[in-house]
């Protein structure tokens, strides 16, 4: 296997994303199951864009548009690890936030495959700069704004999205 092509699987960039949000909105952390859903997809897209792994992360239209039927159960396992605080907040919404625990966990991630991906750094930078240009955005502007998103919206309910 070409060690250049080695990259994190999405369990990574959940946590990038929210650690991202927290270094950078003034609420210290993210807040919304919607907003991290389609963040995750923006995430997806933009790695896709380089032709960078599209068969490990797949998302299925539901009916507020693309999400990953996984998530949840995977945030609830990070958080009985203590790896993710996630608290509920005014009727159901969701803050995440990464306990030390967790930040040390990613920064072990990103240690290794700086390692062994000499491009790793670089991808990272593009997530960022996207995610920069969204992550002020509600889950519903997000929605709204993505063409990306709107495209796998046009899908049939329950159809897998590649």
């Amino acid at each position: 296997m070409d060690n250049s092509r080695v990259l994190p699987d999405k369990t990574y960039w959940i946590f990038d994303v929210v650690d991202f949000a927290e270094k950078v909105l003034p609420e210290e952390s993210l807040i919304g199951k919607l907003k991290l859903e389609k963040l995750n997809v923006k995430v997806r897209e933009e790695l896709r864009q380089e032709n960078l792994y599209t068969d490990q992360w797949t998302f299925v239209r539901n009916f507020r548009g693309p999400t990953d039927p996984g998530l949840s159960r995977l945030l609830d396992k990070y958080q009985k690890l203590e790896l993710f605080e996630l608290e509920e907040i005014k009727n159901k919404t969701v803050r995440y936030k990464l306990t030390q625990k967790g930040k040390k966990f990613k920064q072990g991630y990103e240690k290794y495959f700086s390692i062994i991906n000499p491009d790793f750094q670089s991808i990272n930078y593009r997530v960022h700069t996207m995610l920069s240009k969204e992550i002020n955005k509600s889950g519903k502007e997000l929605v709204e704004t993505s063409e990306e998103i709107q495209d796998m919206k046009k899908r049939l309910l329950g159809e897998k999205i590649p």
